[in-house]
């Protein structure tokens, strides 16, 4: 191999052709296997809320003095708890899955609970019931047969849905600071049942999650983009240390999440807060 490229002009060009040339060889395969680790490092690819930057934004969510916050999935309770113990603040979650949901209403126990309903129900495009899958270790819980995953679906359960501008109006809600949604994959459908509160700005921060599950469900990140633009929000990506917001490009559409936030345009000191 010639080294003599470190003297030229434009090095890049000439390791680009090199590494087009031994696409298949060991070493440029462990080096882009390196590569494609530190893109998932660097994109933030993080379930856990204390590090992945949820819990920064309810810190600064906090700010704030946020009166409502609805828990789309809460599963067994973390980011609930998080929430009851940076935000004073009410709190509605919703957990569909009967097992699930006695183990979150136990979690819960330790926390001011006056101020946390526990919703059996999941939220969606409307009010309904569905069969969901249940996946391993309460991981997973989807509408949807996730693929390319190393696990199967253990169970089924027919569960309770209802349209989030519905469970708004029955219980008098005026309006929600935070609306997190990490329902797998079901993420676009909640959206839609709380239409009507985006519509009229009753709901200043979105967080959804965007990642693998993507594939099976083909709703891309492009167009979430569409859909909070054309209600007058902002999307960004959540960092550990701060939220990027940032224009829709291609290069975004991979996969890696975990997780994104949607403002109302209007919220100018609360976006500045998310962007330090």
């Amino acid at each position: 191999m010639n080294l003599n490229f470190l003297t030229m002009k434009n090095p890049y060009k000439l390791l680009k052709k090199f590494y087009k040339q031994h696409s298949h060889n060991k070493v440029v395969g462990a080096l882009a296997g390196f590569g494609r680790a530190m893109n998932r490092l660097h994109e933030n690819r993080n379930h856990d809320i204390h590090s992945n930057g949820e819990v920064m934004v309810l810190k600064k969510l906090a700010n704030a003095n946020p009166k409502c916050i609805i828990d789309a999935g809460a599963n067994i309770g973390e980011y609930t708890i998080a929430a009851s113990q940076l935000c004073t603040t009410n709190i509605h979650a919703f957990e569909p899955i009967e097992s699930t949901f006695h183990i979150l209403k136990e979690n819960l126990k330790g926390c001011q609970t006056d101020k946390i309903v526990t919703v059996k129900k999941g939220l969606s495009s409307e009010t309904k019931k569905q069969d969901f899958n249940i996946y391993p270790a309460h991981a997973h819980a989807s509408a949807y047969h996730i693929k390319g995953v190393d696990y199967g679906i253990e169970n089924k359960e027919t569960v309770e849905l209802i349209a989030g501008d519905e469970y708004v109006k029955e219980n008098n809600i005026p309006f929600v600071d935070m609306l997190k949604i990490d329902v797998e994959g079901s993420e676009m459908d909640v959206l839609l049942g709380f239409k009507s509160c985006l519509e009229n700005k009753k709901i200043s921060l979105v967080q959804f999650e965007y990642g693998y599950i993507n594939i099976t469900t083909k709703v891309l990140l492009s167009d979430y983009y569409d859909f909070f633009e054309d209600l007058g929000y902002e999307v960004g990506k959540i960092y550990p240390k701060f939220v990027d917001f940032r224009k829709y490009s291609f290069k975004h559409e991979d996969f890696i999440g975990p997780n994104y936030i949607a403002i109302d345009k209007g919220k100018k000191d609360l976006k500045n807060l998310l962007k330090k």
